[in-house]
């Protein structure tokens, strides 16, 4: 069995990541926290202002008029939606490399983490209660640690899961914390935290296979256990895990979600995906 510790150990050696990025996002998860603060952080991180500029301007977002200052961007796009570009071109190359270990050809690990992020944009629409901005970040981070995990999962390792889950009838990430000592939820929580971002969108990444165990209740963690859910419903990123998973009724209903509104958010972000991949597809050769 691998230890916790061992992998934890690995991950210091992570490729560091902007620290404009979790500044960004202490600020956003910091209710005392102004849009002057914020402007002033993009605004000391050129590469940021630039992209952020990019976005507001592109055509996703055209309004007819071009904003030209990270002010006007920041208000015309909102804090989170900022926040998970800047995370997603960051991180992108990384999580669009193929994954074989958890079946996944290359880029549909990214794929399916952008699905769970559009998801979690769209939620606010069907939600009954009001979804943290933290949500649409963590869902796009939510399977981060499956890049980590991956490399302890030999044929072998593969083989003693699969036969957890046939013994046992487990949930896949029941079979994967038995057979390896952790799971890949929790590994991405610590990546999240190496990497200096609020507990909140560390949390929510770590437990988003168990957002109601040991007592748990939390918004954003609900948000983003739906939106992963969500990803697989409509058929991105399933891989080796299949729907093996238990999906939450309780977190549904904290965020006042029916399953005709379900239904209706998974046909909303077929539809949306496509739209916010070229996003980040459109920029690839850009700044």
């Amino acid at each position: 069995m691998t230890s916790l510790e061992k992998i934890s150990q690995e991950i210091e050696y992570l490729e560091p990541i902007s620290p404009t990025l979790p500044r960004l996002a202490q600020l956003i998860d910091d209710p005392d926290s102004g849009l002057n603060q914020i402007v002033e952080v993009i605004e000391y991180d050129p590469m940021m202002t630039a992209n952020c500029l990019k976005l507001a301007n592109s055509a996703y977002y055209a309004t007819g008029y071009e904003v030209d200052n990270v002010r006007d961007a920041v208000q015309k796009l909102g804090t989170g939606r900022i926040l998970e570009y800047a995370v997603g071109r960051e991180i992108g190359g990384r999580l669009k490399k193929a994954c074989p270990e958890y079946g996944l050809r290359e880029s549909e690990l990214w794929e399916h983490s952008v699905a769970a992020a559009t998801a979690a944009s769209l939620l606010p629409q069907f939600a009954k209660r009001p979804v943290h901005q933290a949500a649409f970040t963590a869902s796009l981070l939510h399977d981060l640690g499956k890049i980590v995990m991956s490399r302890y999962l030999d044929e072998d390792v593969l083989d003693d899961i699969r036969h957890w889950i046939k013994q046992r009838e487990g949930t896949y990430v029941e079979a994967e914390t038995a057979v390896v000592g952790c799971n890949h939820a929790q590994i991405g929580g610590l990546i999240a935290r190496r990497w200096k971002f609020p507990a909140v969108l560390a949390d929510s990444i770590a437990y988003h296979h168990d957002p109601r165990g040991k007592g748990r209740s939390n918004i954003v963690l609900d948000a983003v256990h739906i939106c992963n859910t969500i990803a697989k419903i409509i058929g991105i990123g399933i891989g080796t895990e299949e729907m093996n998973m238990a999906a939450s009724a309780e977190s549904a209903s904290s965020l006042g979600l029916s399953p005709g509104s379900i239904e209706a958010l998974c046909a909303a972000t077929k539809i949306e995906l496509p739209r916010i991949l070229s996003i980040f597809e459109e920029d690839k050769h850009g700044v």
